[in-house]
């Protein structure tokens, strides 16, 4: 196992380099994916450390992710680790991460975070309740928090699953298709820090990433009609 961190900036200029100087105490392969970043936070992730990778516009969080994988996949890295540029999540928790990947290759790992009711934001709550119950739907594997930021992907395989979504619905696209083509998640427990909302950035827009979300669950369901026989054997199989 050959792994790099990606990290998908859009206008983290205040918080990247902290992530960037996080992660390179877990591993020397940074990678920081500019979704067409105009505050700096270019420079600011090249200062502290990570290789920058730009697109020249502003795709969204799932195009970066990808184009963050086919870097990792050009340079010979079998895994990609992701995490978030706005420092909700600890560097440190991708130790764990890591070596449950290096443990078992072939899953998807994802950090589930503890989301206590006092300290985080309600509709945080109430955004992963929603999706988590969509992708389970829909890909017949249970998936505990599918908006994590915090994830270790195969690259081979990710890059096989061909998705196609560009903004925050990528990251239930792929826990979905993986389900679909056979590929097993693996799930640990992880801390996250909420800022105060005025110092939170954040770029999820409320209705349109939501519309989006929505359309995608939708879309799935019938996907996963279609390949409910081959579903359904899976589990009988306990594969």
């Amino acid at each position: 196992m050959r792994a790099v961190v990606l990290i998908p900036v859009y206008n983290n200029a205040a918080t990247v380099g902290d992530v960037v100087r996080g992660c390179l105490d877990v591993t020397k392969d940074v990678i920081a994916v500019s979704d067409g970043s105009t505050d700096g936070s270019d420079e600011a992730a090249r200062a502290a450390g990570a290789e920058v990778v730009r697109l020249p516009v502003n795709a969204g969080k799932g195009a970066a992710i990808r184009r963050g994988l086919e870097a990792a996949h050009e340079a010979g890295y079998t895994h990609a680790a992701a995490i978030d540029a706005d420092g909700q999540h600890p560097p440190q928790e991708l130790r764990r991460l890591l070596a449950a990947a290096a443990d078992d290759e072939e899953r998807i790992w994802i950090g589930v975070r503890r989301m206590p009711p006092r300290g985080t934001p309600a509709a945080s709550r109430r955004g992963r309740a929603i999706s988590n119950f969509w992708a389970t739907l829909n890909g017949w594997r249970r998936c505990y928090d599918v908006q994590s930021g915090l994830r270790v992907y195969p690259v081979e395989t990710v890059r096989g699953l061909r998705c196609r979504e560009p903004r925050f619905a990528f990251e239930m696209e792929v826990l979905v298709r993986a389900a679909w083509a056979g590929v097993r998640l693996g799930h640990l427990d992880v801390d996250v820090r909420y800022p105060p909302p005025e110092e939170r950035v954040t770029h999820f827009d409320m209705w349109r990433d939501n519309l989006r979300f929505t359309w995608l669950s939708f879309a799935m369901f019938w996907g996963m009609v279609v390949r409910s026989p081959l579903l359904l054997w899976r589990k009988l199989a306990g594969r």
